[in-house]
């Protein structure tokens, strides 16, 4: 073998050996890993990245496969070990080593299940980075810092008010002291006479205080049954109606017949001296039969015959 041939395969050899080599190092795998795959969603996945190691319970289960966004969220695929079964209660949160350690994805389950998780996606849950509590903290301090802002401002706003108004104040509070001075006799015998009315009185009041959830029952008994009388005489006005209407219309054509027989009898009393009183035709006898049978058959006239 001549020195350009033992030359190439030297290159060829440290070449292959690098490639190896940084491979192990990156984690990059030649052939599909052997697992599961879990989705989770995230509202925010700052500071994870693809080989961010899973753990749970502090020991490393699997790494970050994928990180890709879905519907304005972060949708991390875990590729978990093959030996790995997690719990139907598995939960994930995002997690960091300390204030500069590297960020991590934690599961947690509850103690003792041991029901196997069914869906090929876990629910996230506020985690607990101490930087997102430091955070939250200042965020909570700034708050605070606001509102006793303001309440500065207007601790300021009501003592300029006060030093301003002094004066009247002043006259407001010697003026309401004088009233009351002036009339503590009469608001003393005022104050005395409602003490003795109502000590007079306790025994009716105690009598009347104890009769008043009585009448309200009372009255709220009567109220519903009042309802359901209603409610009864409606339904009986409806299954009657058509009687109703009859019995109206007949009381008001026996009404009009007797104002007829009683103007005709004071204008011709000698029609009863008759043995055959005249009987004139009624102009309204028409009308009267054709209401009587939109009364009964709600038509206007006779019905066609069917042929």
């Amino acid at each position: 073998m001549n020195a350009q041939a033992r030359l190439g395969t030297f290159v060829l050899i440290a070449f292959v050996l690098f490639a190896l080599f940084s491979s192990k190092i990156g984690g990059f795998q030649w052939t599909e890993p052997e697992g599961s795959s879990i989705d989770v969603l995230f509202t925010d996945a700052s500071g994870i990245s693809i080989q961010t190691p899973v753990l749970m319970a502090g020991v490393q289960i699997g790494d970050v496969a994928s990180i890709r966004l879905k519907d304005n969220q972060a949708l991390v695929t875990l590729h978990i070990q093959p030996d790995i079964r997690l719990p139907a209660s598995t939960r994930a949160h995002i997690a960091g080593g300390g204030l500069v350690g590297e960020k991590y994805i934690a599961l947690h389950a509850t103690p003792g299940d041991k029901q196997p998780l069914a869906e090929a996606v876990i629910p996230s849950s506020s985690g607990g980075d101490f930087r997102d509590m430091i955070n939250r903290a200042a965020g909570l301090t700034d708050d605070a810092g606001r509102f006793f802002s303001k309440a500065e401002r207007i601790t300021d706003t009501i003592g300029t008010m006060i030093d301003e108004n002094r004066a009247d104040i002043r006259a407001t509070t010697h003026g309401m002291a004088r009233l009351i001075e002036e009339n503590r006799p009469d608001i003393r015998d005022t104050t005395r006479g409602i003490s003795s009315m109502i000590k007079d009185n306790r025994k009716h009041v105690d009598q009347l205080m104890h009769a008043l959830p009585k009448a309200a029952d009372a009255g709220q008994k009567f109220f519903s049954e009042g309802a359901n009388a209603m409610h009864d005489l409606r339904e009986l006005i409806v299954d009657n109606r058509e009687n109703l209407y009859r019995t109206l219309f007949e009381l008001r054509l026996g009404a009009e017949n007797l104002e007829a027989f009683s103007d005709d009898i004071r204008r011709n009393p000698w029609k009863l001296m008759k043995e055959k009183p005249e009987i004139k035709a009624d102009r309204r006898a028409k009308q009267r039969r054709m209401e009587e049978m939109l009364m009964t058959t709600g038509r206007m006239g006779i019905a066609p015959a069917h042929k």
